[in-house]
């Protein structure tokens, strides 16, 4: 039987559900042991993973009280991969009886489709296309979110830490009072605990996975940017301009460019494709990013910017592009550039946005 379909559809005291949860189990029952972890996280609805208890009769209790969590049918803070759920269906039982989808209908079905909370989506969607770098940074969050915050506590420190950024984003509070927080509490537990002690720490704690930022050396009259084959280049080939700030010109330079002070201007790039790869990873989002080519309406009336002419005409010069329904159209936009150097202007910040199109109104 599908699992999505014992978890979510049928009655949570059918034959198939209570054997699922069972199953459940003994799964994260063997995991526990594996990891030799103390407790075990709850998938309920109500703790959606955040919450640990070491009983499994009270997970089993929640399970049946609450039902899972929406969309957590890959185990994956159980001890399953993304591979594992991918090639199988997990049957309980080879002679039970196929059930009619139509007959279990649960009451809670609504919550299949709440995204509100995709911790637990986040988690399997980072498990696909990864490199043997953020594999490692993915499990060493996975092994954080089974570490009590101290010796003999209940809470993970996982959980703590998010609670209290929750907090902080929830109030208001500045970086520098959020670390005054952080300190005392740090000061206020067991010597043994692991609460970080500044919000640098929190935050990186909580977002191991980030995506990368790329920091490019610029001209400072706007020239060119070192990059590529400029990359180690001192002076700008246009204009001859130091690419560091310098009180002298004339101070010697490191053949790395690296140790030479910081630059006289900088570009920050975001990389694209790994976002757009994120992106693709998730089936909520990609079935968004492909709904120009399969849900929209297409009568001849001019309702989305891929209704518009210009988009034809961009399908029928590259009909390849065209015809692949993960087609991406970008719109540029920026704010502040003088590309002609006669407006006053003190602003030192360039903004260059790229807005997706493909996405639904």
């Amino acid at each position: 039987m599908d699992r999505y379909y014992w978890m979510y559809k049928a009655p949570r005291m059918s034959k198939p559900y209570l054997n699922g949860v069972e199953n459940f189990i003994s799964v994260a029952e063997a995991n526990r042991v594996n990891n030799g972890s103390r407790s075990i996280s709850c998938p309920c609805n109500n703790c959606k993973n955040f919450l640990s208890f070491i009983d499994t009769g009270e997970i089993e209790y929640h399970l049946l009280h609450d039902g899972f969590v929406p969309n957590y049918t890959c185990w994956s803070r159980h001890g399953e991969s993304l591979l594992d759920c991918s090639t199988s269906s997990n049957n309980l039982h080879s002679n039970e009886n196929t059930f009619n989808n139509d007959s279990y209908l649960d009451d809670d079905d609504h919550h299949s489709n709440d995204r509100n909370d995709n911790f637990n989506e986040m988690f399997d969607d980072m498990e696909t296309n990864m490199g043997a770098d953020e594999q490692e940074k993915l499990h060493r969050l996975f092994d954080e979110a089974e570490t009590p915050l101290y010796k003999g506590s209940r809470f993970m420190k996982l959980d703590v830490v998010l609670k209290l950024l929750n907090l902080k984003l929830k109030h208001g509070w500045s970086d520098k009072s959020f670390t005054s927080l952080l300190e005392l509490l740090h000061d206020l537990f067991p010597e043994d605990n692991g609460l970080p002690i500044s919000t640098y720490q929190a935050k990186k704690l909580m977002c191991p996975m980030g995506l990368e930022v790329e920091r490019i050396h610029a001209c400072p009259n706007n020239c060119m940017l070192f990059r590529k084959e400029f990359e180690n280049k001192h002076n700008c080939v246009s204009c001859g301009a130091s690419r560091y700030k310098r009180k002298k010109d004339s101070d010697e330079v490191d053949d790395d460019v690296t140790k030479n002070g910081p630059p006289a201007k900088m570009l920050w790039y975001l990389p694209i494709i790994p976002r757009l790869k994120r992106l693709f990873s998730n089936e909520n989002e990609a079935k968004l990013l492909c709904w120009h080519s399969e849900e929209r309406v297409i009568d001849g009336k001019l309702r989305h910017v891929a209704d518009s002419p210009q988009w034809r005409n961009i399908d029928k010069k590259y009909p390849e592009f065209g015809n692949e329904m993960r087609n991406i159209r970008f719109g540029l936009s920026s704010d502040g550039i003088n590309p002609f150097g006669n407006m006053s202007s003190r602003h030192s910040t360039w903004p260059v946005l790229l807005c997706i199109y493909n996405l639904p109104q």
